[in-house]
């Protein structure tokens, strides 16, 4: 294992700690749009009440803003601004970016939080 994969781990596990919501699998295709307008056009492998985690072989830096958009099951559009607090490169693991949800309206939140639900007793 190379210093950097140390790293990510590293950083990885530390965000595994502070995590104070479940995240439940699911796939969900995610709109990602970053400031310099790079468009990305992604899939999730899992989603909290906070956050969502996007499958990327190409993820932003860790302190990126992001406006993102997704449908849940049943449930309209859900768009909102982000920020990207880790990153895993690690072709062997999942690549991708952990992304916290910033300004997300209660409506929505309650909507993610149904959404949950109904995976969780599935």
């Amino acid at each position: 294992m190379n210093l950097k994969s140390q790293r990510m781990k590293s950083a990885r596990g530390r965000s595994l700690e502070k995590r104070k919501e479940p995240r439940i699998p699911i796939q969900l295709k995610v709109d990602v749009e970053s400031p310099n307008e790079h468009y990305l056009f992604e899939y999730s492998s899992n989603l909290s009440q906070n956050g969502i985690f996007i499958q990327s072989t190409d993820p932003l830096p860790a302190g990126t803003l992001v406006n993102i958009q997704f449908s849940l099951p049943e449930a309209p559009l859900i768009r909102t601004r982000g920020e990207v607090i880790w990153v895993n490169e690690d072709e062997e693991e999942e690549p991708g970016m952990g992304v916290k949800f910033i300004g997300l309206k209660e409506n929505e939140r309650e909507m993610i939080l149904n959404c949950l639900k109904k995976l969780a007793i599935l």
